[in-house]
């Protein structure tokens, strides 16, 4: 555990959890010495009155090991982003899931992975086997990649990439599709240069050394190069306006260039202070049937990127790494978040979150702060941050109520043990206050 704690240090938490705490032969290793509890407790037959204190204390590590353990396979924690004078009943979970929606003409299926854990230093493994509509598809990790971002190098023997940027919650993320290829972003289907055009595409091709574009409906733009506004008419072929601004299905989207004779790469970024959890990426492989192709998904602990879409053996894959959408069984309305601040500064000084929990048979406030705790339905709501703009809280949300009680159970037998093994007439301290009476 000590290593453990270097690593997070070094590496990540998550990191971490996949070398050490998350791992099995972690578990085996508690698994041992809660086995050897039990074994010394026959051994030297600590059932007597004499050697309660002792008796108490193996059984009190016992409980505490078997409550960590239904933490680890009942239990798990979430995050609920709540904006001021608004309803959630949506958390997402701090552990990252492969996910997967396989559809066609005739089938659709959704599957969710166990928790992801992934390592910096390396020992990662992904390699499922789907059954989709009586098709075999394995999908199995080549690579992950921490802290990820796009490289674009020069090759003379490159393909050509559409550069795209879409703002994601005050987040610049760079996309680019290769040409030939169909893929969706963000939900928004987008074909260049592909034959397989479908009709809810965004087309986009080259014509008389003219980039031009089609949509399938009108679309507004706002051109940064020239000042001005403008739309794009529906399914007619019109110049492709670069480096403007277009809001597609509520996304603020820029097709920024087209890049010729490149050759695109995902790499990991220097290690930096100023962001604590950066987007990480995996490599993986597809097969189905004789079929392969490679993807890129970036997400990593919380975060919930749109599906990422391909297309193998007749079977539509929509992909995401990252947190999991989990369902509250009531909404919690944020009445009012509210920031201080020490005098003369900016640096926050405390923050409260004014709630409102609304059931379909009740109703009631509470104000969340730090060290005051929401309990509710066995969920535990703590304050956690705050949105960037301050319009809004972040809960951290733990569902682990009889991990906890089993827990708490064990250290107060093991705070009964300590104060007994003072005062028990066997134990060391009793002989030796014995020995002070008789003097």
């Amino acid at each position: 555990m000590a290593t453990a704690t270097f690593i997070e240090n070094d590496y990540s938490t998550e990191t971490a959890k996949a070398l050490v705490y998350n791992a099995k032969w972690f578990e085996i290793l508690v698994l041992l010495l809660a086995i050897n509890f039990i074994g010394n407790i026959s051994k030297y037959n600590l059932f007597s009155l004499e050697k309660a204190p002792i008796f108490i204390f193996h059984i009190a590590f016992i409980i505490i090991i078997l409550g960590a353990g239904v933490t680890r396979y009942r239990g798990y924690e979430a995050l609920i982003t709540i904006k001021e004078e608004t309803a959630s009943d949506r958390m997402i979970s701090i552990d990252s899931h492969l996910q997967i929606k396989a559809s066609n003409d005739s089938f659709d299926q959704s599957y969710i992975s166990k928790p992801i854990h992934m390592s910096e230093i390396g020992f990662n493994n992904i390699n499922n086997d789907y059954v989709f509509d009586n098709k075999k598809v394995n999908i199995k990790l080549q690579e992950y990649i921490p802290r990820a971002h796009y490289v674009v190098k020069d090759s003379t023997s490159g393909a050509t990439y559409l550069h795209i940027v879409i703002a994601d919650k005050e987040e610049r993320k760079d996309f680019y599709v290769k040409k030939g290829d169909r893929t969706s972003i963000y939900g928004i289907p987008i074909s260049f240069e592909n034959e397989n055009k479908q009709p809810e595409d965004i087309f986009i091709t080259k014509k008389n050394d003219i980039w031009k574009a089609s949509f399938p409906k009108e679309t507004d733009y706002f051109s940064m190069t020239l000042n001005k506004a403008s739309s794009y008419p529906k399914d007619s072929l019109v110049p492709l306006q670069f480096k403007a601004l277009s809001e597609i299905n509520k996304i603020p989207l820029v097709f920024n260039e087209v890049i010729e004779n490149k050759y695109l790469t995902v790499e990991s970024k220097e290690r930096t202070a100023d962001k604590k959890n950066p987007e990480a990426a995996i490599k993986l492989l597809i097969t189905s049937d004789e079929k392969q192709l490679e993807t890129t998904i970036f997400g990593g602990p919380g975060y919930m990127n749109p599906h990422q879409t391909v297309f193998i053996n007749g079977i539509h894959l929509n992909i995401r790494y990252g947190s999991k959408p989990i369902q509250l069984p009531f909404s919690i309305y944020l009445k009012d978040f509210i920031l201080e601040r020490y005098p003369g500064s900016d640096s926050p000084s405390a923050f409260y979150s004014n709630l409102q929990i609304q059931e379909k048979n009740n109703m009631f406030d509470y104000t969340i702060f730090m060290n005051n705790v929401l309990n509710h339905k066995g969920f535990r709501f703590f304050q956690s941050a705050y949105l960037p703009d301050e319009s809004g809280t972040i809960l951290s949300v733990n569902h682990d109520y009889w991990g906890t009680l089993i827990t708490y159970i064990g250290y107060s037998l093991l705070g009964l043990g300590m104060i007994l093994s003072l005062c028990w007439r066997t134990s060391y301290f009793g002989f030796i206050l014995k020995l002070l009476r008789e003097k």
